[in-house]
């Protein structure tokens, strides 16, 4: 096997490695482009694109298949899609990166990279495919999704891999100056990222809140309930026509309402449900929000339900979650903004509901809806994710959240049925979290800080940064069609690169 060639199957596996799963390495991420621009410089423009994308398209099948999407049509169209958008920025790097010196060379792939990925964000799929997915532990690095929002994280990872690319092709002194801003601009993020964690501020009262989900025997006796009807609660159809559809539902209902009382007797403040692990018919629905209330009532207490709604009409289900207060008051219904592709029910309008409390600003969205950024710019100071996920799946959800909670610098209590529930700070510091699959019930219970939200200039302008980096793309290629390639000399002759400081 040739040198080149080693450096595919290098990349090819390290691929697999970077993708963010539950069995994700997080340094793959930074290391795994590093062979593949190499070998994109090494072999015929053609070869490069077709097995650069061979290699990206191997990440993206392992992805698909470990979080159970792979046969999902629109989410495997959509990320083959990706894989062709991820393929770019090597070429990009391949044809320009050489007509610069190594400081503006080595710029070519990370502005290129970030612009493809935010160009998958207009897919309507969220921000998924993200180089910085993996990193949500590395909190000093996660703090620069205040300023630039997660494209930030992407962007220092793909410029670390081109500039140790660069100093490979063209040697150290040549690149130096390339090494030493790299160098200085990645202390500078982690540095002040250090900052923003020992100054920010953790308050020095909290509030309980809890997040129950139904026991397994409940959920296990509706299910054989609905069997025993011949019916399928993702088949709305059939619920909303089947009289026997309420009492099937009870075993989970009753089992919440249960845990709801006895979390606020211990003490909770706040109470939120999981997505539609309940579910309502809607002649039953009053009946429900009156039980919450009396609770609520005489607790003083907030309880949000989570509800898969099933109505009269089509597409006869709603994902809702309502907010119940203290005076027994139903405060908000929201409808899912984004539902995922195999969901039923018509999304909502996407206005993003809050709320004052004694324990400031609350607001909400569910599940899939946090991966959207737009929708998660609000002005709040606690934010509520209902969501319910599947095996696979659930992990990784759960740690996209973490950036949602730094660019906006709100505390986010994201209560997960089939998944991984968490509580994050505006710090993204995991303050609790309960996992369904390794209890009887998953109960969550968090002591959160009572801060207001912390200012970011994320959430005052937007992916800005994200922009300029397309800009600079589209600039850096412009130019660099404009210039010839120069002689190459020493390290970079075999690959033409010329020696040039930028």
């Amino acid at each position: 096997m040739n040198k080149t060639r080693a450096l595919w199957w290098l990349a090819a596996a390290l691929v697999v490695l970077a993708q963010h799963t539950d069995w994700s390495v997080p340094l793959a991420a930074w290391v795994f482009p590093i062979p593949l621009l190499a070998y994109a410089r090494r072999v015929p423009t053609r070869r490069a694109a077709v097995f650069g994308w061979l290699a990206i398209l191997i990440g993206t099948v392992y992805w698909l298949a470990v979080t159970s999407l792979l046969f999902v049509p629109v989410a495997a169209g959509l990320f083959l899609a990706l894989t062709v958008l991820l393929t770019l920025p090597y070429l990009a790097d391949r044809a320009f990166a050489s007509r610069f010196g190594p400081l503006l060379g080595s710029l070519v792939f990370p502005v290129t990279l970030v612009t493809a990925e935010y160009a998958f964000s207009f897919f309507d799929f969220g921000d998924y495919g993200t180089l910085a997915s993996t990193q949500s532990g590395t909190l000093p690095l996660v703090q620069v999704a205040s300023v630039t929002g997660v494209y930030g994280i992407s962007f220092a990872l793909a410029w670390f891999a081109s500039v140790v690319n660069t100093v490979w092709a063209r040697g150290f002194r040549p690149a130096r100056r390339a090494v030493v801003v790299h160098v200085c601009v990645l202390a500078a993020v982690f540095a002040g990222g250090t900052l923003r964690l020992v100054l920010a501020d953790t308050g020095d009262r909290t509030v309980r809140v809890a997040g129950v989900s139904a026991a397994r025997h409940a959920q296990d006796a509706s299910e054989k309930a609905l069997k025993g009807l011949g019916i399928e609660y993702w088949r709305p159809e059939q619920v909303a026509h089947s009289p026997g559809a309420g009492a099937a539902f009870a075993p989970i209902t009753e089992d919440l309402l249960a845990s709801t009382e006895a979390q606020l007797g211990a003490g909770a403040k706040l109470v939120v449900w999981p997505e539609t692990d309940a579910k309502v018919l809607q002649r039953d629905e009053a009946n429900l929000l009156q039980r919450v209330a009396a609770l609520t009532t005489a607790k003083q207490a907030y309880v949000q339900i989570g509800l898969a709604w099933y109505t009269d009409t089509a597409p006869f289900v709603r994902n809702v979650a309502i907010l119940v207060g203290p005076s027994g008051e139903a405060i908000w219904t929201y409808d899912k903004t984004h539902p995922t592709p195999m969901e039923p029910m018509a999304p909502g309008t996407g206005a993003v509901p809050a709320t004052g409390s004694p324990f400031g600003k609350l607001s909400t969205v569910i599940c899939y809806d946090a991966d959207y950024r737009g929708l998660m710019r609000r002005d709040a100071d606690l934010m509520l994710v209902p969501a319910n996920d599947w095996p696979g799946f659930g992990g990784l959800h759960a740690e996209n959240a973490v950036f949602r909670a730094v660019e906006n610098g709100y505390t986010v209590f994201r209560q997960s049925v089939n998944g991984l529930a968490t509580a994050i700070d505006a710090q993204g510091r995991i303050l609790g979290k309960a996992d369904f699959y390794r209890a009887d019930q998953q109960t969550l219970v968090a002591d959160l800080p009572l801060v207001p939200q912390a200012w970011t200039l994320y959430r005052a302008v937007g992916d800005v940064f994200a922009w300029c980096c397309a800009a600079a793309a589209l600039l850096l290629a412009a130019a660099a069609l404009r210039r010839r390639t120069a002689p190459a000399t020493g390290p970079d002759r075999i690959l033409n690169r010329t020696a040039g400081e930028g």
